[in-house]
């Protein structure tokens, strides 16, 4: 499978290019935001949404408490916890409706991650590591997340079957992560300085013009990247990306935005705080790659 030989970062030649375009003033996006909240809770995370607008992520009564996991399908919740775990993360969901996601153990000092199909947890855990931390799967069921002895340092990974492939871009980081990956085995990470693409045995730095850090973490089968940036004037905003040319994705009226999936519709999912410093998530009305044209255009 050509994906295993690309993937190996030392078997291929590297290049770290920018997808920095230079704009002087980041456009925002118009898109219709829907607020979704679990009920009851003080946190609703989204992070994932497949084909068919089925969404997962994790809830919790208060920021620093305990989570669990859930799918909203047809307008219905179902909630789900990694047996033991002391917090559950779900992360991702393909058209087959595979869940990706990691769980916190042994009193949230080690981590480990799973593949939930609505009845059965298959555990992923990076052999001699006691951090494994899935996020994002594609239909092909190739899972991408960060890995490492302990939870103070990852690399990036992408599991192919049953194999561990690194994904980490050129240099000396503490923390690497893979955060999403789309049916081209395109997948896009953060490390400690912002974030990449990386594409065919290449990486490309992801970074917003003016931001102090940039953190990519959904890409969509039409190259369209979502994700969230800090800056002098936006702490923190959302943005999408295409071919170079970025967007401001901000929930009306929130203090933070935060995109973390979009699907193959363009329909992007996240989470935003409100005044209050609660956590709602979000779905949005479907976005194209001519919807970033035009409005990066208008510069």
């Amino acid at each position: 499978m050509s994906f295993l030989r690309t993937i190996t970062c030392t078997t291929v030649a590297l290049l770290f290019a920018s997808l920095m375009q230079a704009q002087s003033n980041l456009q925002t996006l118009n898109l219709t935001f829907t607020t979704i909240d679990v009920p009851g809770a003080g946190l609703t995370v989204i992070a994932g949404m497949n084909s068919a607008g089925d969404m997962v992520g994790w809830y919790s009564q208060a920021y620093n408490t305990p989570s669990s996991g859930f799918l909203l399908s047809g307008g219905n919740f179902s909630f789900f916890d990694y047996p033991r775990g002391d917090s559950t993360l779900a992360f991702g969901i393909n058209d087959s409706g595979l869940i990706s996601g990691s769980a916190y153990i042994r009193n949230n000092t080690a981590a480990v991650s799973f593949l939930y199909n609505g009845t059965t947890f298959t555990t992923i855990r990076a052999p001699g590591d006691s951090a494994t931390l899935a996020r994002g799967i594609n239909n092909a069921g190739i899972v991408v997340g960060g890995n490492g002895v302990s939870l103070s340092g990852t690399k990036g990974f992408a599991l192919v079957g049953t194999k561990f492939k690194t994904v980490s871009p050129p240099g000396v980081y503490v923390y690497v992560f893979g955060d999403g990956i789309n049916n081209l085995n395109q997948i896009v990470g953060s490390d400690d300085d912002g974030g990449f693409l990386y594409n065919k045995g290449k990486y490309q730095m992801v970074s917003v013009p003016g931001s102090s850090q940039t953190q990519p973490w959904g890409i969509n089968d039409d190259r369209v990247i979502v994700g969230w940036y800090a800056s002098s004037q936006c702490l923190p905003c959302g943005f999408a990306l295409k071919n170079g040319k970025y967007v401001t994705i901000n929930y009306p009226g929130a203090m933070a935005t935060f995109p973390q999936g979009i699907n193959s519709s363009g329909q992007i999912v996240g989470s935003y705080e409100d005044n209050s410093s609660i956590y709602h998530g979000f779905v949005t009305s479907p976005i194209s790659a001519e919807n970033i044209e035009r409005s990066a255009g208008a510069n």
